[in-house]
């Protein structure tokens, strides 16, 4: 139950300090533009308290919900003729100071996440290796790959029972001599009436080691079933500052790049599919991570920080209705038609944008359930 509420605990906090992080950029951008600050909240609405009001009219609020946060600037979202005459309003701002303003939050979740993966490399930090990285991630630099042969079953007449062999077993050896595949284990078979093999087996954190004499049943076979596997282990990097600080900025491209692999494969598969992808989390399936980082300690913590604040950061400039993107697309097609886009209706398709970006929220959501549930 301890456990649980640390996880909770650290989840609103995780959350709260990537998104507070995020609005923080638009609230310093804005002042640095001139533009009136109406509102700076901690948490999300219905306001619970205004807890001060500074010289600039601005009111900083905390709220009920206790997730995240968010900055109201002065006409951002106005159809009213006054806020492009104000001097103060967001909408009355060059092109330029607003596209300033509408991208400082995802620049700042790129520089927490180097922020990040800065102190993470300096301690010392296992580089994230993803799935479609692990066929090249020795060559990368980024692990070691050990290659071996897993034991899927074995068939009850096997003298492989006898010997204490048991399927999840990695074999590893055959008379001494390592196999790390299946061609070549075929070969040590063929002539062969016994042989001796060696196999580690995980138990808890320790692994152990099993050998024993075995029949080759007519035709070179142990009677079991198996298949080339492979375990990958990424190699601790641990730098001075100053080379972590250079390291965490290949970092955060590499984690980017693959970030937007991946919402490219979403977006495939949402709309020509109807499916998620099982590698998407929600809400849901982000609060299991934090339990397991939160169990790995403070660097495992960071790692997913600096991950988070990258996810945060690719989504909310893609050029979607509602998110930063999309906003900035509207400063384009104003830089293009040499007009500005209709107030109205850019608060329309903003509005729809949110509805359908709730939707999917809601739909990672049941599919991160379902999984809890089915799993």
């Amino acid at each position: 139950m301890l456990s649980i509420i640390i996880s909770i605990i650290a989840f609103i906090l995780i959350f709260s300090i990537l998104i507070l992080v995020h609005e923080w950029g638009h609230f310093k951008m804005a002042r640095r533009a001139g533009i009136k600050v109406e509102e700076f909240g901690i948490g999300l609405p219905p306001r619970a308290k205004a807890i001060y009001k500074d010289k600039k009219g601005t009111i900083y609020s905390l709220n009920w919900i206790p997730f995240g946060g968010y900055v109201r600037l002065y006409g951002e979202d106005s159809s009213d003729p006054k806020a492009l005459k104000a001097s103060d309003s967001f909408a009355s701002k060059t092109k330029w100071q607003r596209t300033k303003v509408i991208l400082a939050g995802v620049v700042m979740n790129f520089i927490l996440a180097w922020l990040l993966l800065t102190i993470g490399f300096t301690i010392g930090m296992k580089p994230i290796i993803t799935p479609d990285q692990v066929p090249d991630a020795e060559a990368m630099g980024l692990a070691t790959v050990e290659e071996y042969i897993y034991i899927d079953s074995i068939d009850e007449n096997s003298s492989l029972n006898e010997a204490g062999f048991l399927p999840g077993d990695m074999l590893t050896q055959v008379d001494g001599q390592p196999v790390v595949n299946l061609q070549e284990l075929a070969p040590l078979l063929t002539s062969a009436e016994t042989v001796t093999l060696t196999a580690s087996r995980l138990v808890g954190d320790q692994t152990q080691v099993i050998t024993g004499e075995v029949v080759v049943n007519e035709g070179g076979k142990l009677g079991i079933t198996a298949q080339n596997a492979q375990i990958i282990d990424p190699i601790l990097v641990k730098l001075p500052v100053h080379k972590a600080a250079w390291h965490s900025v290949e970092e955060v491209g590499r984690l980017s790049y693959l970030t937007v692999d991946l919402l490219g494969d979403v977006v495939v598969n949402i709309v020509g599919k109807f499916t998620v992808p099982d590698n998407v989390a929600g809400p849901v399936g982000i609060f299991q991570m934090t339990q397991q980082f939160t169990a790995e300690g403070f660097v495992a913590i960071l790692q997913f920080m600096a991950l988070l604040s990258i996810s945060l950061g690719v989504i909310n400039v893609m050029p979607f209705p509602a998110l930063d993107g999309g906003r900035f697309l509207f400063i384009l097609f104003e830089i293009i038609a040499r007009k500005r886009p209709n107030a109205r209706w850019e608060a329309m398709i903003h509005g729809v944008g949110f509805i359908l970006l709730i939707g999917l929220i809601l739909l990672i959501t049941w599919n991160d359930i379902h999984r809890l549930i089915g799993g």
